[in-house]
């Protein structure tokens, strides 16, 4: 369980970062991710958190890449934490 917390508050620290990039100029570096045909965010949200609740891992990359929905397209890139 403290494991899952520690990812998520991963996850939301890097939205925040990123967020607060755009005003400071500081560089933050995720690792890049192009979506596969077939592949649902939930996939890519359990290979980031295993052990995290995935519903967050989602909600956490969804604010991380300003996704409005969960439905991703073959070749769309996505930065992970």
């Amino acid at each position: 369980m403290a494991l899952a917390s520690t990812l998520l508050g991963l996850v939301f620290s890097l939205a925040l970062v990123t967020t607060s990039q755009a005003f400071t100029g500081v560089p933050v570096s995720y690792r890049t991710h192009v979506v596969r045909s077939g592949e649902t965010l939930w996939e890519i949200a359990h290979d980031v958190a295993p052990e995290a609740d995935a519903r967050d891992t989602v909600r956490g990359l969804m604010t991380l890449n300003g996704l409005d929905t969960v439905t991703l397209m073959p070749g769309q890139e996505l930065r992970l934490p």
